[in-house]
Protein backbone atom coordinates (compact mmCIF):
# COMPACT_ATOMS: atom_id res chain seq x y z
CA UNK A 1 0.00 0.00 0.00
CA UNK A 2 3.20 2.40 0.21
CA UNK A 3 3.70 2.01 -3.10
CA UNK A 4 0.36 3.06 -4.55
CA UNK A 5 -0.29 5.52 -1.64
CA UNK A 6 3.20 6.78 -3.10
CA UNK A 7 2.97 6.36 -6.62
CA UNK A 8 -0.48 5.75 -7.74
CA UNK A 9 0.81 2.58 -9.27
CA UNK A 10 1.39 -0.81 -8.05
CA UNK A 11 1.96 -4.09 -10.33
CA UNK A 12 -1.07 -6.50 -11.13
CA UNK A 13 0.52 -9.24 -8.01
CA UNK A 14 0.49 -6.20 -5.69
CA UNK A 15 -2.91 -5.49 -6.37
CA UNK A 16 -4.05 -9.29 -6.18
CA UNK A 17 -2.55 -9.91 -2.97
CA UNK A 18 -3.96 -6.66 -1.35
CA UNK A 19 -6.98 -7.62 -2.47
CA UNK A 20 -6.65 -11.22 -1.15
CA UNK A 21 -5.47 -10.14 2.09
CA UNK A 22 -8.60 -7.10 2.96
CA UNK A 23 -10.81 -9.38 1.62
CA UNK A 24 -9.98 -13.17 3.34
CA UNK A 25 -7.46 -11.83 6.35
CA UNK A 26 -9.59 -8.78 7.18
CA UNK A 27 -12.85 -9.90 6.04
CA UNK A 28 -13.53 -6.50 4.45
CA UNK A 29 -16.46 -5.95 1.70
CA UNK A 30 -14.73 -6.12 -1.78
CA UNK A 31 -15.80 -3.12 -2.94
CA UNK A 32 -14.12 -0.54 -0.07
CA UNK A 33 -10.87 -2.43 -1.59
CA UNK A 34 -12.34 -1.26 -5.45
CA UNK A 35 -13.33 2.17 -4.28
CA UNK A 36 -9.96 2.42 -2.93
CA UNK A 37 -7.97 1.40 -6.13
CA UNK A 38 -10.53 3.73 -7.74
CA UNK A 39 -9.02 6.80 -5.57
CA UNK A 40 -5.36 6.05 -5.50
CA UNK A 41 -4.07 4.26 -9.05
CA UNK A 42 -3.28 6.73 -11.73
CA UNK A 43 -4.01 3.91 -14.20
CA UNK A 44 -7.26 3.21 -12.80
CA UNK A 45 -9.71 1.28 -15.65
CA UNK A 46 -13.25 0.42 -14.02
CA UNK A 47 -13.17 -3.11 -15.93
CA UNK A 48 -9.89 -4.26 -14.91
CA UNK A 49 -10.57 -2.97 -11.37
CA UNK A 50 -14.07 -3.95 -10.68
CA UNK A 51 -13.17 -7.67 -12.52
CA UNK A 52 -10.23 -8.18 -10.38
CA UNK A 53 -11.81 -7.37 -7.02
CA UNK A 54 -14.67 -9.94 -7.90
CA UNK A 55 -12.69 -12.33 -9.11
CA UNK A 56 -10.62 -12.09 -5.34
CA UNK A 57 -14.00 -11.85 -3.65
CA UNK A 58 -15.55 -14.83 -5.42
CA UNK A 59 -18.16 -12.66 -6.73
CA UNK A 60 -19.50 -11.71 -9.61
CA UNK A 61 -19.67 -13.68 -13.12
CA UNK A 62 -17.37 -16.23 -11.81
CA UNK A 63 -18.41 -16.63 -8.47
CA UNK A 64 -16.44 -19.69 -7.21
CA UNK A 65 -14.51 -19.02 -3.93
CA UNK A 66 -10.95 -19.89 -2.83
CA UNK A 67 -8.78 -17.29 -3.95
CA UNK A 68 -6.78 -16.61 -1.37
CA UNK A 69 -3.41 -15.76 -1.56
CA UNK A 70 -0.95 -16.82 0.93
CA UNK A 71 1.33 -14.01 1.74
CA UNK A 72 4.08 -15.76 3.31
CA UNK A 73 4.47 -17.76 -0.29
CA UNK A 74 4.13 -15.06 -2.78
CA UNK A 75 6.75 -12.84 -0.70
CA UNK A 76 9.25 -16.13 -0.91
CA UNK A 77 8.22 -16.78 -4.13
CA UNK A 78 8.53 -13.06 -5.80
CA UNK A 79 10.27 -11.11 -3.40
CA UNK A 80 12.63 -13.72 -1.31
CA UNK A 81 15.87 -11.56 -0.11
CA UNK A 82 12.71 -8.90 1.08
CA UNK A 83 13.75 -6.12 -1.40
CA UNK A 84 10.21 -4.55 -2.37
CA UNK A 85 9.30 -5.07 1.25
CA UNK A 86 12.23 -3.38 3.00
CA UNK A 87 11.65 -0.61 0.50
CA UNK A 88 8.26 0.04 1.23
CA UNK A 89 7.59 -1.16 4.53
CA UNK A 90 11.07 0.30 5.58
CA UNK A 91 11.87 -1.35 9.33
CA UNK A 92 8.71 -3.24 8.90
CA UNK A 93 10.48 -5.98 6.71
CA UNK A 94 12.96 -7.07 9.00
CA UNK A 95 9.73 -8.48 11.69
CA UNK A 96 8.42 -11.75 11.26
CA UNK A 97 5.13 -11.53 8.59
CA UNK A 98 1.96 -10.63 10.34
CA UNK A 99 -0.64 -10.01 7.36
CA UNK A 100 -2.23 -7.29 9.10
CA UNK A 101 1.26 -5.33 8.73
CA UNK A 102 1.74 -6.23 5.50
CA UNK A 103 -0.47 -3.38 4.55
CA UNK A 104 -1.04 -0.11 5.85
CA UNK A 105 -4.83 0.27 5.00
CA UNK A 106 -6.91 2.87 6.46
CA UNK A 107 -9.33 0.84 7.79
Amino acid sequence: MHQLNSSGWMSNRGRQIVASCLVNELQVDWRYGAAYFEQGLIDYDVASNWGNWQYIAGVGADPRGGRHFDIDKQSKMFDPNKQFIKRWQGELGSLPSDHTNMVDWPV
